[in-house]
């Protein structure tokens, strides 16, 4: 029977602790994304000459990516811990 770090118990605590930090910072992620550039743009509106609208779109959508990027890694790492702790815990003979 494993022990240790390698014990079912274990890995599924380090996987629930891991899914609970990912809910509950994707929501900062998001909100540092998809808040300010357009919050910006809102508020320099009138002081804004065309070309800053396509270096705001820009930087919008290479932010989006990096975000979605991003949170898609931490999300499969999520689901690696969750997926090693339901083996572990089927491969234990309890």
């Amino acid at each position: 029977m494993p022990t240790g770090a390698d014990s079912p118990e274990e890995l599924s605590r380090r996987a629930t602790a891991l899914a609970d930090a990912y809910n509950r910072t994707t929501w900062y992620r998001f909100a540092a994304v998809f808040f300010p550039i357009p919050f910006v743009v809102v508020l320099m509106r009138l002081q804004l000459d065309y070309w800053h609208y396509y270096v705001a779109g820009g930087g919008y959508i290479l932010f989006a990516a990096a975000l979605y990027v991003y949170d898609d890694r931490a999300a499969d790492r999520v689901k690696r811990a969750e997926k090693a702790a339901a083996e572990a815990k089927q491969a234990s003979p309890e």
